[in-house]
């Protein structure tokens, strides 16, 4: 059998030295296992055959047999030879790109497969593209072009983002946007953080070289770039290391943010998006799968989020979608006594904050409305879960609720309320619902698809229209501002419908409350609301009744949460 010689000879090559003659024959070998392999589908998946015959592809993973023997094996065993290897290696992709490029057009039952191989093949030639740059950046869009035609097809695919993020080397914020983005998956793909470790370690060994004299300073040298100081925050938090540093990097980050969303102009939509997703990213613990969040939503069970759906009816909770594998309980008492993971949490938060607050100034860009709609969106979800399964879960939803900057929040939904004639159509506690004739997707909902945190977030028929080109999910048409923001004037109104107040308990008295969400732009009379310092607790209690609030308080303890860094 050809499958069982290719195993045999891609085995027992490793130490063998061959000439040319050899790496011909094995090409040819690996040749004719394809081609019958082709043969095979072509036969199994043709429209007239049995359905036995069409069930034997899948039974046999076929599919994943073909790319594992006939092509990813030998690919490595000529990697593993380079560079004399190099033009056989790439004889070889162009034969194999040609045969899966063929398979993607006549057996589209495994087209997910076709597409996700296309993608890798793209990224070897790629690899062994050292004489020409032009042609390396054509190999890597190639490759970038199906693997995010895989994303769309499985959003909740981590690997997909790990593969993506890799392609984006010349692009910081947008390598760390894939990256975190493939950390808060639905599955998530854990060799994702041993692959970001290339990006954040060369950072650190520059900076941790004190051992070589101090360089002379050079005047004309550019100055630090405002993605070199974001990345290093995120390897920070990722690595642990040099957390006493952290304000003063975060300092240098935000003096620079403003003036480049300036600069950025309409760009600063999409890069935006990158550090929203990133900063949350983060707040995951960068796909710690022990990390407090992410434990949070994968118990369902124990942490139940009720959904509303489109006629303002409750659904199903999220726990009867089935929890995936726990984890032990040994992991999860490790996660509660790590200190080092709770410092490293809060660092993420103030980052997160503090983009937020520079982002929030900017009253008249409406380039800055993805990143505020994205994180708005986080908030949501995380107003809406009524019980954790351990404190240390309250402790950090209650320290993201409680510290974003609601009055910023309340202003920007203010002016932004009074920027447009946007009517009453936002006022609805049920998920906002897109005009008739319009398919009511913005851009950045694609970002937000198959992440963990939002499997509540969106009605279940949202994604019913199928694949949309991916060209299209990026056009930002005359309307797409409107609907954005009225789709933030939206939660905002959820977020003062589900958390109206914050109560701050210590273990003796009530001491303070926090804000008020959105009270100013729901269009509701003006009731005089009291000074929150001098509220008692029955106070707050008659004006939570008051305001017709019927969702639960959120208490949240004091003694649990390290005080907030003041910058």
């Amino acid at each position: 059998m050809v499958e069982a010689k290719c195993i045999h000879v891609d085995a027992g090559q490793s130490t063998a030295i061959q000439n040319g003659d050899h790496w011909q024959a094995l090409i040819a070998l690996h040749r004719t296992l394809l081609h019958e392999h082709h043969d095979f589908f072509l036969a199994s998946q043709h429209p007239s055959a049995s359905p036995a015959l069409r069930r034997l592809a899948s039974k046999y993973s076929m599919p994943a047999r073909m790319w594992k023997h006939g092509i990813h094996s030998f690919l490595e065993l000529l990697r593993c030879r380079l560079p004399h290897s190099r033009e056989y290696m790439r004889t070889f992709i162009y034969f194999a790109y040609h045969m899966m490029a063929l398979l993607y057009e006549t057996v589209p039952s495994f087209e997910d497969t076709w597409i996700e191989c296309l993608g890798d093949l793209g990224r070897y030639r790629m690899a062994i593209e050292d004489d020409d740059p032009r042609e390396r950046d054509n190999w890597a869009g190639i490759s970038q072009y199906w693997y995010r035609m895989a994303a769309d097809r499985a959003p909740g695919v981590g690997r997909l983002y790990h593969h993506l993020a890799i392609l984006a080397r010349s692009e910081q914020f947008q390598q760390i946007y894939y990256y975190c983005r493939s950390f808060t998956c639905i599955q998530l793909f854990p060799s994702a953080r041993e692959s970001v470790l290339a990006v954040f370690e060369p950072i650190f060994n520059r900076s941790s070289n004190t051992s070589a004299p101090a360089p002379r300073i050079d005047k004309s040298a550019p100055a630090p770039r405002i993605d070199t100081f974001y990345t290093k925050l995120h390897g920070m938090i990722f690595l642990r290391k040099q957390l006493e540093d952290f304000r003063a990097v975060t300092n240098n980050f935000v003096e620079l943010l403003d003036n480049y969303i300036q600069r950025a102009g309409i760009k600063w939509r999409e890069h935006g998006a990158w550090l929203a997703i990133s900063n949350i990213g983060a707040l995951f613990d960068h796909g710690s799968q022990t990390g407090v969040l992410r434990q949070l939503f994968e118990y369902p069970a124990t942490a139940k989020t009720e959904v509303v759906d489109s006629d303002g009816a409750d659904s199903q909770s999220v726990s009867s979608r089935g929890p995936p594998t726990p984890a032990s309980s040994t992991d999860m008492a490790m996660t509660d006594s790590d200190a080092l993971a709770r410092t490293a949490f809060y660092h993420a938060l103030d980052m997160t904050v503090l983009t937020l607050k520079i982002v929030l100034r900017r009253t008249s860009d409406r380039n800055v409305l993805p990143h505020i709609h994205i994180v708005l969106a986080l908030l949501i979800v995380l107003a809406d879960i009524k019980l954790f399964s351990l404190p240390v879960q309250e402790e950090y939803v209650h320290a993201i609720l409680g510290r974003m900057p609601w009055e910023d929040l309340s202003a920007y939904a203010t002016m932004l309320a009074g920027s447009d004639e946007f009517g009453s159509r936002y006022e609805t506690k049920s998920f906002l619902l897109p005009e008739y004739g319009d398919i009511g997707l913005l851009p950045e909902d694609y970002l937000l698809r198959g992440q963990l945190y939002t499997q509540t977030l969106y009605p279940k028929d949202w994604w019913k229209d199928g694949e949309i080109d991916p060209e299209e999910k990026s056009i930002e048409h005359a309307s797409t501002v409107r609907k954005r923001g009225e789709r933030i004037l939206h939660y905002m109104y959820r977020l003062a419908m589900v958390s109206v107040l914050f109560l701050v308990e210590s273990s003796t008295e009530l001491t303070k409350s926090s804000m008020t969400i959105g009270s100013n732009m729901t269009k509701k009379p003006d009731r005089g609301l009291p000074n929150p310092d001098q509220l008692r607790k029955t106070d707050l209690v008659n004006l939570h009744q008051s305001l017709g609030q019927n969702a639960p308080y959120h208490r949240v303890c004091r003694s649990k949460q390290p005080r907030m860094q003041k910058w």
